[in-house]
């Protein structure tokens, strides 16, 4: 690696569009139509970290929040397991992780719902 530069092994959301059709119930709840806030992209780990922010901030109903809140917990976790495993040059293991964020959210989505 140089000085400045970093290489790194990556991850993203191939299709952003199909993310609404995996987990329509997270979708609506971390980006609801009357709400002005959406990052410009809309990939996997995108939803893990709108949802969390907009459940931190209240903006999730109460019922629904405390029933996500555990589950979404380990999905952060996840997700920065994830990056670690990338910095570190560990594509198994981050394969590994992206398949457990990917049911971690599809449990999710089934108690959201």
């Amino acid at each position: 690696m140089g000085t400045l530069l970093q290489v790194r092994v990556s991850v993203y959301t191939v299709d952003p569009g199909k993310v609404e059709d995996a987990w329509p119930v997270l979708s609506r709840l971390a980006y609801p139509h009357s709400h002005d806030y959406a990052p410009a992209k809309r990939g996997v780990l995108e939803l893990i970290e709108t949802l969390n922010a907009r459940i931190t901030a209240k903006e999730v109903p109460g019922d629904i929040a405390g029933r996500l809140k555990p589950g979404l917990d380990k999905a952060v976790q996840a997700a920065a397991q994830l990056q670690e495993a990338l910095a570190l040059w560990k594509p198994e293991e981050a394969q590994m992780i992206t398949e457990k964020i990917e049911t971690a959210l599809d449990e999710l989505n089934d108690l959201a719902g």
